[in-house]
């Protein structure tokens, strides 16, 4: 029977602290703005949401650096660093 209690005993304990930390979250200021959410999930043309700044300037951010990215545009072969080299075989 001890062990059933110890059991519930942790599983309040860890309950308590779910809580207390959801508290916290819950707690903290975030500043909303609408905006237009433009990603490929978005169905819509045009899908206002609102996101937090810090989301909006996230997104901002990777829409002006999108054209540096060599995972979205790709790395020319003549500057790939990874493309196989040519080896000499000798006959």
């Amino acid at each position: 029977m001890s062990g059933k209690t110890a059991s519930t005993t942790n599983n309040i304990a860890q309950a308590r602290r779910t809580v207390q930390q959801l508290r916290i979250e819950a707690s903290i200021e975030r500043i909303k703005r609408n905006t237009i959410l433009r990603l490929f999930v978005c169905f819509f043309p045009r899908c206002f949401l609102p996101v937090s700044k810090a989301s909006a300037d996230l997104m901002l951010y990777c829409e002006e650096h999108a054209k540096k990215d060599p995972l979205l545009m790709g790395i020319p072969a003549s500057e790939n660093p990874f493309k196989d080299k040519k080896t000499c075989i000798l006959l």
